[in-house]
């Protein structure tokens, strides 16, 4: 019986051990599996993001080859073949619909007479920024600073300690104080011409009542030559003309406001590639909130104008030649 009490013994130790080994392996089994699944879903999702931010450079390129292409074909008039996109309207995170591109001969040159032009021997190039103040107004205050550089805001209505102290630094560091709209709703501005003049007049007084500066420059919403007004924008024109406030379109836009985030390099190509050979180079840029990267971006831009032969980067005035997509019915009459 000892003997055979020993070898039952010895066979349950053995299924004990064969038991023990089982549940070892399968821990490790349940605890290895997740993990191994996991490595090979991220190393297919990293894949993916490359293969995507490879498409988006490349949907980047075609667009730039069009867009380098369009400025190529004769001038066929304002108004005609105008592209516009029409993004979300947020007075803090706002997205400018799709600015017209305005056609690149004639609009700011055509008007110069010949002495004119000999004078314009320097590129003057004005930085603008649209549909601020915002939390990176200040950052790209720091920056035009660090550059010493001035540059153009066209602001809307923002109310609250941080905003006035953002309109006051802009007008103690010497930029230009620019008006865009107090609301920055489409429908309501351009409902009529009284409903501009009530939205336009209500951001002049604010900015004078915490500036003191007057200001007597304007950027329409869009644009003048935008799609979203239904009446005809000569309206409006025709009552900025009348209190004797100049408006400012662009003819350089560097892409910011579009419903893809560029990056900073992006931001920066459109910018460039923009400005060919205009002597005159209103550049379209945004400082609202959502536009990190237009922030990340203005370094490098700033180099790349300073570094330019016969260029300067110069704050919009009384003496600079207005880039305007339409012009007032007039100038066309003239």
């Amino acid at each position: 019986m000892t003997a055979e009490k020993a070898v039952q013994t010895t066979a349950r130790r053995k299924r004990v051990q064969r038991l023990k080994r089982l549940i070892v392996f399968s821990l490790i089994t349940a605890i290895l599996t997740p993990t191994v699944l996991s490595v090979v879903l991220f190393v297919r999702l990293h894949g993916l993001e490359k293969q995507v931010a490879h498409l988006e450079r490349m949907v980047a390129d075609m667009q730039k080859q069009q867009s380098e292409n369009a400025d190529a074909t004769p001038d066929i008039g304002i108004g005609e073949g105008l592209v516009f996109r029409l993004e979300i309207n947020m007075p803090d995170e706002s997205e400018e619909p799709e600015e017209t591109k305005p056609a690149e001969a004639s609009q700011d040159e055509g008007i110069q007479d010949g002495a004119e032009q000999q004078e314009e021997a320097v590129r003057k190039v004005y930085l603008t920024f649209d549909d601020g103040p915002s939390s990176n107004t200040n950052k790209i205050l720091d920056i035009l600073a660090q550059y010493d550089v001035k540059a153009t805001f066209f602001v809307v209505g923002k109310e609250g300690e941080w905003a006035e102290d953002a309109y006051n630094r802009i007008v103690e560091e010497g930029h230009t104080l620019g008006m865009h709209s107090y609301t920055h709703v489409y429908q309501s501005i351009y409902a009529s011409v009284e409903a501009y003049a009530e939205d336009l007049n209500r951001l002049r007084d604010y900015l004078y009542e915490i500036t003191g500066v007057e200001s007597r420059f304007v950027r329409f919403p869009g644009g003048s030559s935008n799609t979203v007004s239904d009446l005809d924008m000569h309206t409006f024109i025709t009552y900025l003309n009348e209190q004797g406030i100049t408006y400012f379109d662009w003819n350089v836009s560097s892409g910011d406001a579009g419903s893809r985030k560029l990056e900073p390099e992006e931001i920066v190509a459109n910018c460039i590639n923009g400005m060919g050979n205009k002597d005159t180079v209103v550049i379209l840029m945004h400082d609202a909130a959502g536009r990190p990267t237009t922030v990340e971006a203005l370094p490098a831009l700033i180099e790349q104008i300073q570094a330019m032969d016969n260029t300067e980067i110069l704050p919009i005035t009384e003496d600079t030649l207005p880039v305007q997509h339409i012009k007032s019915q007039q100038e066309t009459e003239d």
